[in-house]
């Protein structure tokens, strides 16, 4: 029996146990949105082509299934852009379905017509463009395949209008590709002649099922490990091996271990700039091992003589050969205490980070966590403690607006499961017209506005290098956030004491309803420690003056 080749395209997406399809509808695609009509697949109509894709992405990084989206050609797929580059940096396996013109048209100036290759090339992982009917079921397969192969990351299928049409008739067969084998590595040993080890665990092994592996690992060969920002959430944090996360605001501590150590044992990260801080003051006593499936990601920013191209799995199975490294240890404790002195509790202020250990001492971790980029982010990844698999935070880019569209999707993939939003004022207005599909699809997330009145973050950066000139950081044109809310139909509330917003959040918490919590935060609050910039890991201002632990260290012979 021959079908249309917009119908295919639907039986194909079917074939592949697409559940949802996110997208917004155009001209260019209307051959396809008459096939959705009558098939069984949920599609979920945002309101803005940049949510569906960072609700895709949402969708596919809380579990192991790929974020289809939907989208017209011209201006539908260049709102699109800014979340493929989102799906790109963070590794998430994504498919966007986009319409174009009619093929005789293309490359004429045509009517919503642009070159979707050149536009996307940089920031996917591959383009395909439809030039025949037939080979639809081919492509879609193929994109499915190639989407979760080796590194994740976005695919984009470029419909021609007329290739969808219901006069297009064809066989529904599903093609068959043959799935080569893994290539088997044998079991080696490490043994390298160190006393310093650390190893560092990355955004790319959160990708991965490995964290039973990765504990026994650690337990048999007792090395301590830190992770990156984006590798939060990829363990277990109650290991005791665990020290922290390293970075432009990550743990003093960590900063100050990794800068001492003689070997770095890198698992599934890139050693971006917001990391490393310095190429040439980045561990300058460590030799780099780097551990990773994907060459272009190895010695991108430092470079790196040793390292193996193989699944972290093969890594993990095998023994490392080390010396005596009990002082290490000591040298470790030493820093832990050192820097423990955190920030100043009040009662009298809501502070974001007493806010947010609150959270986490109510939720215990269980909860899936999902952030904006700012300070709030900052404070969520410092003082929340993260289950496996339950952060989800747009790392690589750093996309302000990301969260609010991302757990929707987040919720799609965990319909049972509790979903919280800590945001910010500035992030959360970039995506707020989303609030309508929360209100169309009953999606039930509770939301923490961290209103500090201004964008925090360009504003501490302001103080610490432009001598406090607080040029075009200040929002003096606030919604009314209870009233915007509630003219959804939604719960919300604001909260200017913490000892009513803990008991609020207690018993908000069971409840299954949408609620937006809107919390007025000390203006002045910093995220500290933060790294001073182009120098060592160890020099960092945090609570308290550099100067008062520099005759401290210098006990430690290199």
């Amino acid at each position: 029996m021959k079908i249309s080749s917009s119908k295919i395209i639907i039986e194909s997406l079917l074939y592949e146990n697409v559940e949802f399809i996110f997208g917004y509808p155009g001209g260019a695609v209307l051959h396809i949105y008459d096939a959705i009509f009558y098939s069984k697949i949920k599609h979920i109509l945002v309101r803005h082509e940049q949510a569906a894709v960072h609700i895709a992405d949402g969708y596919s990084r809380s579990s192991n299934l790929i974020g289809v989206v939907l989208v017209t050609s011209g201006p539908g797929f260049t709102n699109c852009i800014t979340g493929l580059a989102t799906t790109n940096f963070d590794n998430s396996s994504i498919i966007v379905l986009c319409g174009q013109v009619i093929k005789k048209l293309i490359s004429q100036n045509s009517f919503q017509e642009l070159d979707n290759l050149n536009l996307s090339n940089p920031i996917i992982k591959n383009f395909y463009s439809l030039n025949c009917y037939f080979n639809i079921q081919y492509i879609i397969s193929k994109s499915f395949n190639l989407s979760t192969f080796l590194k994740k990351g976005p695919i984009v299928i470029d419909f021609p209008k007329d290739l969808t049409s219901s006069s297009n008739k064809l066989r529904n067969k599903h093609p068959f590709i043959k799935k080569k084998n893994n290539k088997t590595i044998k079991n080696y040993f490490l043994n390298l002649n160190f006393k310093r080890p650390i190893i560092l665990i990355g955004g790319g092994f959160i990708k991965t099922n490995y964290i039973n592996l990765l504990d026994n690992f650690i337990k048999n060969n007792k090395i301590p490990f830190i992770s990156t920002f984006m590798g939060l959430g990829g363990f277990n944090y109650r290991n005791p091996y665990y020290l922290g996360w390293l970075g432009m605001h990550g743990d003093a501590c960590v900063n100050n271990i990794i800068h001492y150590s003689d070997i770095v044992i890198c698992l599934g990260t890139r050693l971006d700039d917001r990391i490393i801080n310095s190429n040439d003051n980045f561990c300058p006593y460590s030799k780099i091992f780097h551990i990773d499936i994907d060459l272009n990601s190895i010695s991108k920013n430092i470079y790196c003589e040793n390292f193996y191209l193989c699944d972290i799995n093969f890594f993990l199975k095998n023994k490392i050969l080390y010396k005596n490294i009990k002082f290490w240890w000591k040298f470790i404790i030493f820093f832990k205490k050192f820097f423990n002195q955190k920030y100043k509790n009040n009662f009298f202020f809501c502070k974001p980070q007493q806010i947010i250990e609150i959270i986490f001492l109510i939720s215990k971790g269980k909860l899936f966590l999902t952030t904006d980029v700012g300070q709030h982010q900052m404070f969520a990844a410092k003082y929340y403690y993260f289950n496996f698999k339950k952060f989800i935070s747009s790392g690589g880019l750093g996309t302000m607006g990301f969260g609010l569209p991302s757990s929707i999707g987040i919720k799609f993939a965990n319909k049972n499961k509790k979903v919280l939003l800590i945001t910010g004022e500035g992030s959360f207005q970039m995506m707020m017209q989303e609030l309508s599909t929360c209100k169309q699809y009953k999606i039930n997330i509770i939301v923490i506005n961290l209103n500090n009145q201004s964008l925090g973050m360009v504003k501490q950066w302001q103080e610490l290098n432009y001598e406090n000139r607080y040029s075009q950081s200040y929002v003096f044109s606030l919604p009314n956030f209870k009233k915007l809310i509630n003219s959804y139909n939604l719960y919300s509330f604001n909260f200017y004491n913490i000892k009513k917003f803990y008991f609020f959040f207690t018993n908000i918490i069971i409840l299954n309803v949408f609620c937006f919590i809107n919390i007025y935060i000390n203006q002045k609050e910093n995220v500290f420690p933060i790294q001073i910039y182009n120098k060592f890991m160890c020099e960092l201002i945090s609570f308290f003056s550099i100067k008062k632990y520099e005759k401290k260290i210098c006990f430690f012979n290199l």
